[in-house]
Formats: C-alpha cells, sequence, structure tokens
C-alpha cells in the first residue's frame, strides 16, 4: 500500500481545523470564522462587542445583522443579546457580569438575508 494517499487524505482532514483557528484581531479580540463571515469578539468590563467582516477581512457594517453570545463564566452558561451599535460599526451587548478579555462560548450571528452562522470562541 503506498503512503501518499493516506498523508493526502490525513492533510485534508486537517485543512478544515487549521482553516479556523482563533487568531488575534485588529483590534486585539478573538477573531473567528462564523460561515462565510470572521467575526471578531472584543470584551471590555461588562460589554462585548463583535466586529463582522467578511472572508477577506473587509469590515462590514452591523446594521442589519443580529446575534447571540452564549458564554461560559464561572462554569455557568450565559446569554447576552448583541444588537448594532449606534454608530452602526459592531454588534454590542452588556453582560450581567465583568467579562474576561478571553471569552469560552459561542456567538450566533444572523445575517440581513437571514442565514445564521456559528463562531466557536474558545
Amino acid at each position: 500500500m503506498r503512503p501518499f494517499p493516506l498523508i493526502l487524505a490525513a492533510s485534508l482532514l486537517m485543512a478544515p481545523a487549521m482553516a479556523h483557528e482563533a487568531r488575534t484581531g485588529p483590534r486585539g479580540g478573538v477573531l473567528v470564522d462564523s460561515g462565510n463571515y470572521h467575526v471578531e469578539v472584543v470584551t471590555q468590563e461588562k460589554v462585548i462587542d463583535v466586529f463582522v467582516s467578511n472572508a477577506a477581512d473587509k469590515a462590514l457594517p452591523a446594521t442589519g445583522f443580529k446575534a447571540l453570545a452564549i458564554l461560559v463564566l464561572e462554569g455557568k452558561a450565559m446569554r447576552v443579546p448583541l444588537a448594532p451599535s449606534g454608530d452602526g460599526s459592531r454588534l454590542t451587548g452588556v453582560a450581567d457580569i465583568a467579562l474576561p478579555s478571553r471569552i469560552r462560548g459561542a456567538v450566533q450571528l444572523t445575517a440581513p438575508d437571514g442565514k445564521t452562522a456559528t463562531a466557536t470562541l474558545k
């Protein structure tokens, strides 16, 4: 048996996982893939901001988007509804308690066309 097909299969299986690795975004938050979009999650005190960009990392206006952050804080799940900010540059929401700079959980994003996607935060 030739090892090449096995190596090719293994690399193809690993490629999607590597493509969705979290990285640091331009605002210092966690940047992850969410369907056809990238989302950067930035926290400060009790405020969570989510910036949406396209696959080429071009910022998109938050107008028309809806989102829900489902966070794991102190071992408990917390839901934070997110809505476009006054200037329309981001989706924002306020949690009940202070948030760490790196949060765990997910952001469920609904695009203006009604399609949904999830960004996983680890």
